[in-house]
């Protein structure tokens, strides 16, 4: 029987790294009131995360922290949270049932995985990271603010999604629900298809003869912070939400060709109105794009 929600869950976290690992460091400085551990396939990160004192104890015996826990996150990226999830569901199965959540990009593959159907298993994403990786990286602060949507299907335990709700909710994230479809859908065009557009701008300017990154500023690094993001992840996030980056990157072009088209039609005043109506845009959610900010000036 997976704790009740009037007292904190033992919480085991299925691999270690940046967005796992700041989850356990926000549930560590909200004085979580039962243990925090972990399993992975290897120990050094393990290792870290207990020397950063995010984890109380670590196992690399998956079996063994499955049994253990009252609500798991699996804090893998896409590709090998899907290829885990089958595993630790069977095992979650044939023990005392705790809840399951993971924190991957990509909700399709990953509901897709979930076989067979167990019903405390609630899909999640938090909106938040970084360019760097690994669980030395880990911020406790990470979530505050930030929005973690969760993508529970036909079935799902109204407990189990309120557990991880609350999990969420200690380490100071705001929780919304939607399906898996329209998360795909929605994540490609506000968090993918921005990476995408980095890495294309840096290799442009990659290949650029005057080589125009030594002359960047401001605009620059913004543009390309996020560049500097795991490959490998990213490669599989482009290709396993392939069709929706494809909409997204289609989406972008149109709205790309009209902005060269007015640029070399010389169309001053259509070029201001455009300008403007983004900058109005952009601004009009820069409390939800800069939560921080809007904390420390509520605060003032």
């Amino acid at each position: 029987m997976t704790a009740s929600l009037d007292q904190d869950p033992v919480v085991a976290f299925l691999g270690l790294g940046l967005i796992s690992g700041s989850l356990a460091g926000a549930l560590k400085a909200s004085q979580w009131g039962a243990e925090i551990i972990a399993w992975g396939p290897r120990a050094p990160s393990l290792e870290r995360g207990q020397a950063l004192g995010l984890i109380d104890r670590f196992s690399l015996d998956l079996a063994e922290v499955i049994n253990e826990a009252d609500l798991i996150v699996i804090g893998a990226p896409p590709v090998a949270t899907a290829k885990l999830l089958p595993e630790v569901l069977a095992h979650a199965a044939q023990g005392k049932q705790p809840v399951v959540t993971d924190m991957a990009s990509i909700k399709g593959a990953i509901v897709d995985a979930a076989q067979p159907f167990y019903p405390k298993f609630v899909p999640g994403h938090p909106i938040a990271g970084s360019e760097n990786s690994g669980v030395q990286a880990a911020n406790s602060d990470l979530f505050q603010g930030r929005e973690v949507i969760l993508t529970p299907v036909e079935g799902t335990d109204s407990t189990a999604i309120a557990a991880v709700e609350a999990l969420w909710v200690t380490a100071g994230a705001r929780v919304t629900q939607m399906s898996v479809a329209e998360h795909d859908a929605a994540l490609a065009a506000s968090s993918h298809m921005p990476h995408m557009v980095a890495y294309a701008l840096t290799a442009m300017l990659g290949g650029h003869v005057l080589e125009p990154m030594k002359h960047g500023g401001g605009a620059l690094r913004d543009m390309t912070r996020i560049a500097g993001s795991d490959p490998i992840m990213w490669r599989d996030i482009a290709l396993a939400n392939r069709d929706a980056i494809l909409e997204a990157m289609d989406a972008v072009s149109r709205e790309h060709d009209q902005l060269r088209a007015l640029i070399a039609e010389r169309d001053g005043a259509a070029l201001e109105a455009l300008f403007s109506d983004c900058r109005g845009l952009r601004r009009g959610h820069d409390g939800i794009l800069n939560p921080m900010l809007k904390n420390e000036e509520s605060s003032a």
